[in-house]
């Protein structure tokens, strides 16, 4: 069933995909919203304007989100430098004290990392446990995580080793962290998107066959995928 949108509908889809100021977005999806007319055929279409305003404001809370030192809370994939001198360290990045550990966030290769830097390795054993990574100079037995050695700290290698890989989200500016291996339904399940069995996603990147394909919620997501989940 067509959808039969007024003219304003679509000249507003237009505004909406060269905007790239977040604010003003969530205007026009608004306003797409009240113009779109309801009817059956067009359910789907105002399921995916939800999403994607849905999407917009996670995306402007993450950039305006306040992270407090009063506690480290795993929110982001995290590596851990163990070992390392602090002055050379704090010259690399910008970062926190927090006790006997230093604290910030930080993008590697575009994607949002939590970064703790710890001296000795009996100091603070859970944010070290509770790494995907530790880069250190010499490995350590008594460490179960992975470990990378390196004499100066190479993050990129890092989240390489450890898994990381980062995806964009429908219009998204902003690459969202996941772990290789992870598929549509994992990144849904991160989104809060109730997905059904019909659901699917279609995914521009390097790994697909071609740009634009469609695939279903199995599809092992590849770094750097844009990822249009449709429900």
């Amino acid at each position: 069933m067509p959808m039969n949108a007024p003219q304003e509908y679509y000249d507003l889809e237009e505004r909406y995909s060269k905007e790239r100021d977040i604010e003003e977005k969530e205007r026009i999806l608004k306003r797409m919203l009240v113009v779109l007319p309801k009817h059956k055929g067009t359910d789907r279409e105002f399921a995916s304007l939800k999403r994607r305003l849905s999407l917009l404001r996670k995306e402007a809370g993450r950039k305006h989100q306040v992270h407090k030192t009063a506690s480290i809370r795993k929110k982001w994939p995290r590596m851990c430098l163990l070992g390392y001198e602090t002055a050379a360290v704090t010259k690399m990045f910008n970062l926190t004290r927090l006790g006997a550990a230093l604290y910030g966030m930080v993008k590697v290769d575009g994607i949002p990392v939590q970064l703790v830097v710890i001296n000795k390795a009996d100091k603070n054993r859970e944010l070290i446990e509770q790494s995907e990574i530790v880069v250190t100079k010499s490995r350590n037995p008594n460490i179960e995580v992975v470990q990378m050695e390196a004499t100066k700290p190479d993050l990129s290698a890092a989240r390489r080793i450890a898994g990381i890989i980062g995806v964009y989200t429908e219009d998204s500016e902003d690459l969202m962290a996941m772990k290789k291996g992870d598929s549509v339904y994992d990144l849904a399940r991160k989104l809060h998107v109730d997905v059904q069995k019909n659901s699917y996603a279609v995914v521009y990147g390097s790994a697909v066959k071609f740009q634009g394909q469609r695939v279903g919620l199995n599809y092992r997501l590849a770094d750097g995928d844009r990822v249009f989940i449709k429900i």
